[in-house]
């Protein structure tokens, strides 16, 4: 028996469903593991991912830890600094099997890998076919949609918000600024318009922000939204309120260029309590789990999420979803500086939130959000 400890993420709540949706994926992957290992089983808990460190604790404590923890990267990296997760022994063949910038995200100052990476979960946009045809392609069409009377919703949670820096140019500012270096006038000027640009949506009638991304997709369910954007694990809820009026697309360009939405990475990592046969168990069993029949019977079973494994193929001819999917991925190579130099634990990101919501209800100028956002995201040392 291997016990499995979950994180959930922050917009998800664990209800009946969503615990019928992991078990679903996990005995697909447990059905093809025991044609291997048939005397092995599994057995799992999801906990919020803000609360997944105290349950670890409390289990080890008790002697019942878990042999593999499934949780998003940067809370892997949080725990194995905590003592939490041990560090996983992977070969350079295994690890050549992901995209560099995602293994270089799950590494300690060390270089201790934190977990290994299973699948992606992505942001894109939502929309009801029956009162929107298609997605709009760009920030101004959106504006204009919901110009038109068709409520668009925005949530203040600045990973759900930042795919909007990539279409209006800022993300570059923000790297630098991160990164404790100094933007020029130009970057910053980007940084300030996209600011604006945020401040303008929320004056519009048929545009509200939300405070987070559950109160988004509960608005959208219940049909009092047209558009918003959503992760790719929210699509089973939504497809079972929506049905066939649930549309799929891309999140909106604008004037430089695409989206640059902030995709997650699932990932296992190695509790500390196995005995040694369940850690051998738990290695070959994450192993299998990244093997490219895995990867891709997981994408195809779900259409929810992608195959970590980087040679995979996605057939995304077959499905409008997995097309939307894939263009996130892509898009989301845009804030893989970011991601890797500030994690969802930062006190930082905290600030920044605060401030966009005095900016989208109009406390503060995009000229002030401006100053005080550089003066937020700029690292402890190169701040003081």
């Amino acid at each position: 028996m291997l016990y499995i400890a979950v994180g959930t993420n922050a917009d998800q709540t664990i209800s009946a469903e969503l615990v019928e949706e992991f078990n679903n994926r996990l005995q697909l992957m447990e059905k093809g593991f025991r044609q291997i290992h048939p005397n092995t089983r599994f057995q799992f808990s999801l906990y919020p991912e803000d609360k997944l460190e105290a349950a670890i604790r409390m289990r080890n404590r008790a002697g019942l830890g878990p042999d593999l923890v499934y949780t998003n990267g940067d809370t892997a990296l949080r725990l194995m600094q905590q003592g939490l997760v041990d560090p996983y022994p992977a070969t350079p063949a295994l690890l050549h099997l992901f995209n560099p910038e995602e293994v270089a995200r799950l590494r300690s100052r060390k270089g201790e890998l934190a977990g290994l990476p299973v699948i992606l979960q992505t942001q894109m946009a939502c929309f009801n076919r029956e009162a929107i045809p298609q997605a709009p392609a760009s920030l101004n069409a959106l504006l204009t949609t919901g110009a038109r009377g068709h409520p668009i919703g925005l949530s203040v949670d600045i990973f759900n918000l930042f795919w909007t820096a990539g279409s209006l140019g800022a993300v570059t500012a923000v790297d630098q600024v991160v990164e404790g270096r100094q933007p020029s006038t130009r970057e910053l000027g980007r940084m300030e318009r996209w600011l604006a640009w945020l401040q303008e949506a929320s004056n519009q009638q048929w545009v509200t922000f939300y405070a987070n991304q559950e109160s988004l997709e509960a608005e959208f369910m219940a049909r009092r939204l047209d558009w918003i954007p959503c992760r790719s694990t929210a699509l089973s809820r939504l497809r079972q309120k929506l049905g066939r009026a649930l549309g799929v697309g891309t999140l909106p360009a604008g004037p430089q260029g695409p989206a640059s939405p902030v995709n997650r990475v699932r990932v296992f990592a190695l509790g500390t309590s196995s005995s040694a046969a369940g850690r051998e168990r738990a290695i070959s069993f994450i192993r299998f789990s990244v093997n490219p029949l895995m990867q891709r019977q997981i994408t195809m079973a779900s259409q929810n999420v992608l195959p970590a494994n980087r040679f995979v193929k996605v057939p995304v001819r077959s499905s409008n979803v997995l097309q939307a999917m894939v263009t996130a991925e892509e898009q989301g190579g845009q804030v893989n500086k970011l991601n890797a130099l500030l994690h969802t634990n930062d006190p930082r990101i905290a600030k920044s939130q605060q401030l966009i919501t005095q900016l989208v209800f109009g406390e503060v100028s995009p000229a002030e959000a401006r100053r005080a956002l550089t003066q937020i995201l700029r690292p402890p040392r190169a701040a003081r």
